[in-house]
């Protein structure tokens, strides 16, 4: 039945109609190009948009992705807390990733 089918909808598609394309239709794409603004300039905050919109994700999405960004960010550039107490526990993200310090 599905190669039936198949070839009745060949049967159809080869008795169409095909018009034919107009001799100024070349002509007609250029004039309308012309038109057209052809140089944008974007702004930072115009081609962060367009970038965003390139990766089809919900946007929740972007505002995670940017807060840890930006918490990565501030918490490698503060200087480490060089006073803290002996009995201190808590530690940097410097202090563990030191060059002075060994991991283990």
């Amino acid at each position: 039945m599905n190669k039936n089918r198949d070839e009745k909808l060949d049967n159809l598609l080869r008795s169409r109609r095909v018009e034919s394309v107009s001799p100024d239709l070349a002509q007609r794409i250029i004039l309308q190009a012309q038109q057209l603004p052809q140089n944008k300039t974007f702004s930072p905050w115009q081609w962060l948009r367009e970038l965003c919109a390139e990766f089809h994700l919900p946007k929740p999405a972007y505002v995670l992705a940017t807060a840890l960004i930006f918490g990565l960010l501030i918490g490698f550039s503060t200087p480490p807390d060089l006073t803290s107490n002996a009995n201190d526990d808590s530690a940097s993200a410097q202090s563990v990733f030191g060059a002075d310090e060994a991991l283990l």
